[in-house]
């Protein structure tokens, strides 16, 4: 017995046969990605990943340090910070997910993608967003 690959028609058909008897190989599928690549350009190219990143992190600060000063009292930073993480929660998931990008990776021609093509459902840039998140709290603990 041999450890030869199947023929190449047995991936579409679902089975080959060896030996003169057919025997039944079932399809492979493949799982649908469960995290988008980072930004792409149409071309494949991942430059300006991180430029893209700080812009969209100093718009997200530079709401947050607006409210900060337009509020008054002890309640401002509060509030300032309430504005930055609902910034980037807003632009990271709900425009990305209208737009396809957000400002900062549209900047530099990137888009965030699956290897299918296909972009991130709103859930999953919800989640992603909750992942960096934590991420930040993993870096420092």
């Amino acid at each position: 017995m041999t450890n030869a690959a199947p023929p190449r028609h047995a991936t579409r058909n679902g089975s080959y046969e060896r030996d003169g008897r057919s025997t039944y190989v079932p399809e492979t599928t493949t799982a649908q990605d469960e995290f988008p690549l980072t930004g792409r350009t149409s071309t494949g190219s991942e430059t300006g990943v991180i430029p893209a990143f700080l812009i969209d992190m100093a718009l997200h600060a530079a709401i947050g340090l607006t409210t900060w000063h337009l509020v008054q009292g002890p309640t401002g930073v509060l509030y300032g910070l309430l504005a930055w993480l609902g910034a980037s929660f807003t632009h990271r998931t709900i425009v990305q997910h209208l737009a396809g990008t957000t400002i900062g990776k549209c900047s530099f021609g990137l888009s965030l993608r699956h290897a299918d093509g296909t972009h991130p459902s709103l859930g999953q840039l919800i989640i992603q967003w909750f992942r960096g998140g934590w991420a930040c709290f993993d870096f420092f603990g």
